[in-house]
């Protein structure tokens, strides 16, 4: 497993611990939401990694975090996704 991906596990399985111990989640298994929190994390930062990958292609030049965020803002809104 990489780095990243034990990166998502562990946050994964800290969402799934803190749901539970608050009482807003009750999983008869706890390594089903585990996986399932996993792929959405996942997934959301594949989502995230694509927006910033395009934003800078869009923007040609070597630009500042602050014009990418803004370009990668811009690419969500155009795709109906909230970052």
């Amino acid at each position: 497993m990489s780095l990243n991906g034990r990166r998502v596990e562990l946050l994964a399985r800290a969402i799934v611990n803190r749901l539970e111990d608050r009482g807003l989640v009750e999983f008869r298994d706890a390594e089903a939401g585990i996986l399932a929190a996993e792929k959405t994390l996942a997934g959301h930062l594949a989502l995230i990694d694509s927006f910033e990958r395009e934003a800078r292609q869009r923007l040609g030049t070597p630009a500042s975090d602050r014009k990418v965020d803004e370009e990668m803002r811009r690419l969500a809104a155009e795709r109906g996704v909230a970052l």
